[in-house]
């Protein structure tokens, strides 16, 4: 064999004689000889290491983009960041790379500074679903839902197999007003995928945005069952929380009182600080039930600590009505009838509580003023013309039949208005005091911040 020492020295001028090969150079030659062992395409020496140099890339940035989402999942979104870029810098052509630059970014509120990557990912990968994706996640937090459906839908078409995808173009349809055609999407792909819950749980929303109760609540039901999330010892896991407080509330709401304390008893026993509409619908089914002392007990418990909604001071009183405790009665309405509560100026429930429970206190002349401030509020209140009736009725019969009268325009079959002119063939269902206390509506009423402080509750 010929010796050509001019071929030997050509490959030694890459390194210097003596000096140790590092590791990377190491696996830029192995992958260099690799490379040429499957391709019959390397032809020239600087052709297989450009190739061997590109492949050590692509692994320096596999890499780093494993590094980055580690710290993404860890919620180092500035660590992730940055190395998430010193991944596309090594591989510009990373397509996870860049995705994850754009799920950081967006965290982050950076919605420009997504879009850029998103548009790198998919110069590089046009065909992808993912990038489609979190395309529209970008233009539904741009408030441009049209665009952002169109994106979803796509990913979708393009990888079905993703509940992901189902869920977007759902979403985004009922958040559209187009509920009809989200039911219909979810309904179509459900046997797509092996149930956790996540698909009838959005299935119930989308029926509760339609008023459809029945069904929301019967998928409310598979959701919690196929979850896990029944299970009083699952309650404080990832997403049950949520689950059980909407089935909580729902139940209570459509009348299930008796299943909604079954549910969200043990749940609010086992927070610290349970959510106050679960308190509230808790309260309201115990409240259905003839149930006030708990009811008492844990409201009086939330206005200590500071509650203000009036939700809660409405319950309270309701409660205290209906235990015969009219001294607390009174201090709650007194605080909901208030100047300071902007409640107060919109709705007559307040006034109606107050004047009856002054009423019951022996103090007419309180009693007549909320009650006439509740008649000037809604001058439709039936109820209200009736307490007012029975107020005056001692010393002012006409007055008195004139508002019983009034409540029967209102409604001809409103039974209180009925039996106190002397109507015996509709009976009341209830007593006064509890279709008083049963008047006030079941909804929440104002947020807590629009009272501007609260009273500590003795």
């Amino acid at each position: 064999m010929n010796h050509d020492p001019q071929r030997y020295n050509d490959h030694r001028r890459f390194r210097a004689p003596g000096t140790k090969r590092s590791a990377g150079a190491r696996l830029v030659g192995l992958a260099l000889l690799v490379g040429c062992a499957s391709s019959a395409g390397c032809t020239t020496f600087e052709e297989r290491r450009a190739k061997a140099e590109l492949h050590w890339n692509q692994v320096r940035s596999g890499m780093k983009l494993q590094l980055a989402a580690q710290q993404y999942q860890r919620g180092q979104l500035h660590a992730a960041i940055a190395t998430a870029e010193e991944a596309v810098a090594t591989d510009n052509t990373s397509v996870e790379a860049y995705l994850l630059l754009a799920r950081c970014r967006l965290e982050q509120g950076q919605v420009a500074s997504a879009r850029r990557a998103v548009q790198q990912a998919r110069g590089c990968a046009p065909g992808s679903s993912e990038v489609e994706y979190l395309l529209g996640l970008i233009e539904e937090q741009s408030d441009r839902l049209d665009d952002a459906l169109t994106h979803y839908r796509r990913a979708r078409q393009w990888n079905g197999d993703t509940v992901d995808y189902v869920l977007a173009e759902a979403e985004c349809l009922a958040a559209l007003g187009r509920a009809e055609e989200a039911r219909e999407l979810v309904t179509d792909k459900m046997g797509r995928f092996d149930s956790d819950g996540t698909l009838e749980l959005l299935l119930a929303q989308i029926n509760i945005l339609l008023g459809d109760s029945k069904e929301a609540l019967s998928y409310m039901s598979i959701a919690l069952d196929r979850s896990g999330c029944g299970m009083p010892s699952a309650h404080d896991t990832d997403g049950c929380a949520g689950v059980v407080e909407q089935y909580g509330r729902m139940l209570s709401e459509a009348g299930r009182h008796v299943e909604a304390i079954g549910l969200l008893r043990p749940y609010v026993a086992a927070h610290d600080e349970p959510s106050l509409s679960v308190v509230t619908a808790l309260c309201s089914s115990y409240l259905a039930t003839g149930q006030a002392s708990p009811v008492r007990d844990m409201l009086r418990e939330r206005l200590r600590q500071g509650e203000n909604h009036p939700r809660c001071w409405m319950l309270l009183a309701r409660a205290s009505i209906m235990f015969g405790d009219w001294t607390t009665a009174r201090r709650c309405v007194d605080h909901l009838a208030s100047r300071r509560a902007p409640i107060a100026n919109r709705s007559a429930q307040p006034h109606l509580l107050r004047g009856f429970v002054c009423w019951k206190q022996d103090d007419p002349v309180e009693a007549e003023a909320s009650l006439r401030r509740a008649l000037s509020i809604d001058p439709r209140d039936t109820l209200a013309h009736c307490l007012m009736g029975q107020l005056v009725e001692e010393d002012q019969r006409l007055a008195a039949e004139a508002h019983y009268r009034a409540a029967l325009e209102i409604d001809p079959n409103c039974a209180w208005a009925r039996y106190l002119l002397g109507m015996p063939d509709l009976e009341p269902s209830s007593g006064f005091d509890e279709a008083v206390a049963e008047s006030v509506p079941e909804e929440p009423l104002e947020t807590a911040s629009a009272l501007g402080g609260g009273l500590p509750f003795p």
